[in-house]
This record gives structure tokens, C-alpha cells and sequence, in this order.
């Protein structure tokens, strides 16, 4: 059975994006990514501070005391007055090292598709179909994917080490069922979208084949100045319509994919709030616990539950990023080919001579 992590081409995805990291820019793309990981460090703790002040906070209205109340409230003002800007930055520092890199990508991949005339071999090529739209369309979307998703895994992956100590301090029962209710939930939506990989790398493939009829489309059209029909007018414009309904089917079956998905993860993104409120009442009621720590026991379920069911979150858009990576690879592994071939004249087809 096809699941997320079994169908994302990890060998190709080292190929196209290794380069990067060992290039000049990619010095400086690190230093970019190391000033998101302190961001994120910074991030996280202000994000404890938050749910332990929180927790507090309703402490102190339970027990009516004014002063605390008081106390936890400008900590809690204090505490959101450093997280939106550290947020912004982060959010800024994450979309600055994906321009940086789709800058160097598609600057390589221009200079070897045309500098090194490896196009005349690809053009026409039944194995790699728009070419022109890899080296910028898809090499935005895998540069942009590549980081988002990345720092998005990590990000959830810092949550749930930390938030998880902070709901062991409260209750190890907690710890057990949001891990079992989160690894559920994940394993009943890779089954129910295990088809969108496919799905994904087909719609890609074919909205590009309908953009490149309809330039041939439009190409014929500003050939044709005769008031007669013209028949070679009349098939562009049918291919174009065939192309075009085999667009709207594709999107169908993915908008019916996600139907699914979505009437699974309602309802158990629902119900997830109300699993600690369930677990930690009654120790509030025999007097084991302080009201406050209801709220922090939420707070951070939430944060684990997001953090350990972030591929839930984010199924279509690794399973369109596994498609783009499987297209810049096949490209990328073409321009290679036809490297080696140029270099071994003895070999070397006419194309690529």
C-alpha cells in the first residue's frame, strides 16, 4: 500500500537539492537557515511561557487572588509583544533563503540547458515533457516546498519534544493518548489520500501540456490571417479542449480525495480539545490538581497533537512536492545523461554534438 513516506523519491531529492548547499550561495543560505533555527528556538520558549502563564493566569481567577491576576496578565502582554515580531522574522528569514535558493536552481539550470546546449537533446524528448516549465515554475515550487516543509516538520518536531515534558510534569495518560489518537489519525489519512502522489504528478504534467497547446494554439492563430477555415486552427483548438477536460477529471479526483480526507480530520480534529479536558477533571474535582493546570494540560495536548500530526496537515502538499521533485529529478538526471554522452565522442549522438 502507497503511503507518504514510502512514495516521496528521497534519492532524487538529495540530487536536486544538494547542489545548492554546496555551492557559494549556499554559505550564505545557511546562515540564513541557522538564524531560523535560533527564530524557532526563541519561538518555542516564548510558547512555553505562554501555556505556564496561562495556566496560572486561571489559577489566579479560581482563586480569586487580584495581585496574580494582575502579575500573569502583563507577563502574558509582555510574552505576545516578543512573539509576533519574532514570528514575522521567522516568517521573512524562511521566505528569503527560498528566493535565495530558487535564484541559484534555476540559474543552473538555465546555464546548462542553454550554455551548455543540453536542450537540443531534451527538446522533443518523449521521457521529459515541458522542459521550459521545470527550470521555473516547478523549481519555484520545489524551492519553496523544500523550505516551508522542512522547517515545518522541524518546527513540529521541536513542539513535540518540548510540549510533551510540559504534559508528562501533568499527566503521563496524556502523554499516551495523544500519541496513540495522533499516530491513528495519520495512519487513516495516508490510507485515504494514498492516491494524490499520483494524482499530483499527473495534474502538473497535464496543466503544462495544456499550456503549451494553447501557445501552439495561439501561434497557429497569428498564422491564420485567411478568412477560410483553417483545419490545422480547428485541431489545436479541439486538442485544446481535450486537454483541457482531462484537466477538470484530474482535479476532480483530487477535490474527491480531499473530500475524504476532510470529513475524517472534522470530526477528529474536533473531538482532540476535548480528550485532556476529559482526562484532567476529575483530578481537578477530588482536589488533586489546581484548576490552572486544566488549561495548561490543553494548551499543550494542542501543541503536541499539531506537532505529531503535522503530515496530516500537510498531505497534499508533500504529495505535490514528491511530484515536482520527481520531475526536476527526471530532468536533472536527463542533462546528465547527455553530459556524459557529449563527453564520450565516440558515443555521442547527433543531437548532442
Amino acid at each position: 500500500m502507497k503511503n507518504i513516506l514510502t512514495e516521496i523519491p528521497w534519492r532524487r531529492l538529495m540530487s536536486v537539492g544538494k547542489p545548492f548547499w554546496a555551492s557559494e550561495d549556499g554559505k550564505k543560505g545557511v546562515a540564513y537557515l541557522i538564524t531560523i533555527l535560533l527564530l524557532l528556538a526563541a519561538k518555542t520558549y516564548l510558547a512555553v511561557f505562554v501555556v505556564r502563564t496561562a495556566g496560572n493566569f486561571m489559577t489566579a481567577i479560581e482563586q480569586k487572588s487580584l495581585g496574580n491576576f494582575y502579575l500573569y496578565l502583563v507577563c502574558s502582554v509582555i510574552a505576545i509583544c516578543f512573539t509576533v515580531p519574532i514570528e514575522v522574522y521567522y516568517n521573512l528569514m524562511k521566505t528569503r533563503l527560498s528566493l535565495l535558493w530558487r535564484n541559484w536552481q534555476s540559474e543552473s539550470y538555465i546555464d546548462r540547458y542553454f550554455l551548455q546546449k543540453l536542450g537540443l537533446s531534451i527538446e522533443g524528448s518523449a521521457e521529459i515533457d515541458n522542459p521550459e516549465q521545470r527550470i521555473t515554475q516547478d523549481v519555484d515550487s520545489f524551492c519553496n516546498s523544500s523550505v516551508r516543509l522542512s522547517i515545518t516538520i522541524l518546527d513540529a518536531t521541536v513542539s513535540v519534544c518540548t510540549f510533551i515534558v510540559v504534559l508528562w510534569n501533568l499527566s503521563g495518560a496524556l502523554v499516551f493518548t495523544v500519541i496513540t489518537y495522533s499516530t491513528v489519525g495519520l495512519l487513516v489519512v495516508s490510507h485515504i489520500g494514498r492516491a494524490l502522489i499520483d494524482l499530483s504528478n499527473r495534474q502538473i504534467g497535464i496543466e503544462a501540456d495544456l499550456r503549451a497547446t494553447i501557445k501552439d494554439t495561439r501561434a497557429k492563430l497569428d498564422k491564420s490571417r485567411s478568412p477560410r477555415k483553417d483545419d490545422s486552427l480547428q485541431l489545436s483548438v479541439n486538442e485544446s479542449k481535450l486537454r483541457l477536460t482531462s484537466v477538470m477529471s484530474t482535479l476532480t479526483n483530487i477535490m474527491l480525495v480531499h473530500k475524504n480526507i476532510q470529513l475524517f480530520t472534522g470530526t477528529y480534529n474536533q473531538i482532540m480539545p476535548l480528550i485532556p479536558a476529559v482526562i484532567m477533571t476529575p483530578a481537578y474535582i477530588s482536589g488533586d490538581i489546581e484548576f490552572g493546570a486544566i488549561t495548561q494540560a490543553v494548551l499543550a495536548f494542542t501543541a503536541v497533537f499539531n506537532g505529531a500530526t503535522v503530515l496530516i496537515g500537510h498531505f497534499g502538499d508533500i504529495s505535490h512536492f514528491a511530484a515536482i521533485v520527481n520531475r526536476l529529478g527526471a530532468l536533472e538526471e536527463k542533462m546528465d545523461d547527455c553530459q556524459i554522452t557529449k563527453k564520450d565522442s565516440k558515443h555521442a549522438c547527433a543531437a548532442c554534438k
